[in-house]
């Protein structure tokens, strides 16, 4: 067994093993993705119990082994209790983790992944913009930050920077004029095209500083739906359970 590490970073999942024991998935700056096991964190008077919860943002101390890391303790700086308390919020911050548990590589670290799921939960937790949008926001961001960015600044047929619909099979957006010779495009309006244009190019810190109508919205959603479904092949679970809330 190697010396402790300490690493920043935000619990994505914890899952039983054996009696009393935790698998915790733990999103790091330095290392990326990384899996240490918490032994007899299920306990009833584990120091472990509350420190390995999901949502979890802190500084964590593991073990490196030769093939996993063993829990060591924490320093819990947020603990997203808002979030964890509201259906909603656990179901939507849920989905988000379950998102970054599947996309994200064992051991390499990426600051702005950790940093946008930070600010994805603190809007959750503030509640000033509705879950959907989070939600949809957060697919396009990450996907983004993933090396799968949508051509969204010019049309993906011509260069024009006028565009106005949306073509999955291009992944991305296109002109009035291409727009014409392609059967399956979406129109979008220009409230909508900017919006998806700012979630791409904003920091992260300002990602979550804006509404939009109801309308713009349903376009968005539609979009970004039909965009992140395309890229990632996989069925969340709670996602399958915020199906049954809406």
């Amino acid at each position: 067994m190697k010396e402790k590490v300490e690493l920043t970073g935000i619990i994505l999942g914890s899952y039983p093993v054996k009696d009393y024991d935790k698998r915790v998935v733990i999103l790091t700056k330095e290392r990326g993705k990384i899996t240490a096991f918490a032994n007899g964190a299920r306990k009833m008077n584990s120091a472990y119990s509350g420190i390995t919860e999901p949502f979890n943002y802190g500084t964590f101390f593991v073990y490196e082994g030769y093939d996993a890391y063993r829990f060591a303790g924490g320093d819990i700086r947020e603990y997203f209790s808002d979030v964890k308390n509201d259906i909603d919020g656990i179901c939507y911050g849920s989905y988000l983790c379950e998102i970054l548990e599947y996309l994200c590589v064992e051991g390499v670290g990426d600051a702005d992944i950790l940093n946008l799921l930070y600010m994805s939960l603190k809007a959750l937790e503030k509640k000033i913009i509705p879950y959907k949008l989070i939600r949809r926001i957060f697919e396009l961001k990450i996907l983004s930050l993933d090396g799968e960015m949508m051509s969204a600044f010019s049309c993906v047929k011509c260069g024009n920077e006028n565009v106005s619909s949306f073509v999955k099979l291009l992944n991305g957006l296109v002109c009035d004029d291409c727009g014409k010779i392609i059967y399956e495009r979406y129109s979008l309006s220009e409230s909508a095209v900017y919006t998806i244009q700012y979630i791409l190019s904003s920091p992260i810190n300002k990602l979550y500083s804006f509404n939009v109508k109801d309308d713009v919205f349903s376009q968005i959603d539609h979009v970004v739906n039909e965009y992140f479904t395309e890229h990632v092949d996989k069925k969340f679970k709670s996602l399958e359970i915020l199906s049954t809330l809406a």
